[in-house]
């Protein structure tokens, strides 16, 4: 695995809940001019949660970003049906192949004993931070330190993104929409 000393040595730290000191665009400008251009690309391809199929093809390339994605899929696995039991209902359908991960299904646990939805998603981000730090905490000046790196930044961007206010408002027009279609329907007598 490549190793980069210098460009890692660089890198400000990031700390859980401050501001990030730069944006994923500006780390991966970074990562061009520092890392080979296939590791760049890996870096480039990182996301924190990949779509309802497959992981990224990036993930073939790291263990790291292979372990996070199979932790990831697990973590959603144990929510889907933690919520689905909250409603009665089943969550096999929405379950997707992964190993099931202990410490997946432990973070879920803390993720859905939040409050708030605000406080789920911080407390998603928080566990998604601890794993993170756990996977790689010996590969310091590798490329999995790197891709680490990135998704710390796109985590730190996510959490700036939640205001409360901004959240309260889209839940009032969601709900709103919800109970118009509703109203909608029992007016045609649907």
């Amino acid at each position: 695995m490549s190793r980069y000393y210098y460009f890692a040595a660089t890198l400000p730290s990031l700390a859980f809940g401050a501001p990030s000191p730069m944006t994923s665009a500006e780390f991966l400008e970074r990562c061009r001019v520092h890392l080979a251009q296939d590791d760049c690309a890996v870096v480039a391809a990182a996301v924190l949660s990949s779509e309802a199929g497959s992981p990224p093809k990036a993930s073939a390339t790291s263990g790291f970003l292979s372990a996070y994605y199979a932790w990831e899929r697990s973590l959603r696995n144990a929510l889907v049906l933690l919520r689905s039991h909250r409603l009665g209902k089943s969550g096999e359908r929405w379950q997707r192949s992964s190993k099931r991960s202990d410490d997946a299904v432990r973070a879920a646990a803390f993720v859905f004993q939040a409050a708030t939805p605000l406080e789920g998603e911080i407390a998603l981000e928080r566990e998604r931070w601890t794993f993170i730090d756990g996977a790689c905490a010996r590969s310091v000046f590798e490329l999995d330190s790197l891709i680490a790196y990135a998704l710390r930044i796109q985590i730190l961007e996510r959490l700036s993104g939640l205001v409360p206010e901004k959240g309260e408002v889209g839940y009032k027009e969601a709900c709103a929409a919800i109970l118009g279609g509703a109203e909608t329907s029992d007016s045609r007598g649907v």
